[in-house]
């Protein structure tokens, strides 16, 4: 039996909004066996001049940080349970992209004392606003991820940009948007 083009459509919106909290948890699993900055450590060549990128890189992380940290005591509790992981997730994407940016030679840039969050106060308002910023740096890396180094380099830094991109599903499914509106995601 075939099944329509629409039909598959929407058997995989249905599937994907059936594990939704399922999602969280299979998120969980999805960073491999070894933390990425231990993957960063291990035989990641870093050039001088992929140190620019990366600190643009680093500071859309940190904008991140501060609107998961800002956003998440306005989240109801699974949204906030979510947020969390993520957050945790961003942390640790920041702690990568440091060490790259050491193992350059370079001194990574601190967080700005602020950044431009809006003034989100429901649950719909914080998770449109962390959209918008998984969005912008899916763009950023997909912009710069060929700038940088080939190699292991660049493996690395896909790999956060994967990450953002299941963020950035689960935060389109919790908006009641089709979370994976294409088959690659680009942040645009």
């Amino acid at each position: 039996m075939t099944s329509s083009p629409e039909a598959d459509s929407h058997s995989r919106r249905t599937l994907l909004a059936a594990g939704g909290g399922a999602t969280v948890a299979l998120l969980a699993g999805c960073s491999g066996s070894k933390p990425l900055r231990v993957k960063v450590r291990n035989g990641v060549t870093v050039q001088s001049g992929d140190v620019s990128i990366l600190g643009a890189l680093l500071d859309l992380e940190q904008h991140a940080i501060a609107g998961y940290t800002a956003g998440i005591p306005l989240l109801d509790r699974p949204a906030a349970k979510a947020a969390q992981q993520f957050l945790s997730q961003e942390l640790a994407h920041s702690g990568a992209l440091r060490d790259l940016i050491r193992k350059a030679g370079g001194t990574p840039e601190k967080p700005r004392t602020s950044y431009d969050l809006g003034h989100p106060t429901t649950n719909a308002q914080v998770l449109a606003l962390l959209r918008d910023l998984e969005n912008a740096q899916l763009s950023a890396y997909v912009q710069m991820i060929p700038l940088l180094t080939p190699g292991r380099l660049r493996s690395a830094v896909a790999a956060i940009s994967a990450n953002d991109a299941q963020h950035l599903a689960v935060l389109r499914q919790e908006l009641g948007q089709n979370p994976v509106p294409s088959a690659f995601v680009t942040g645009h």
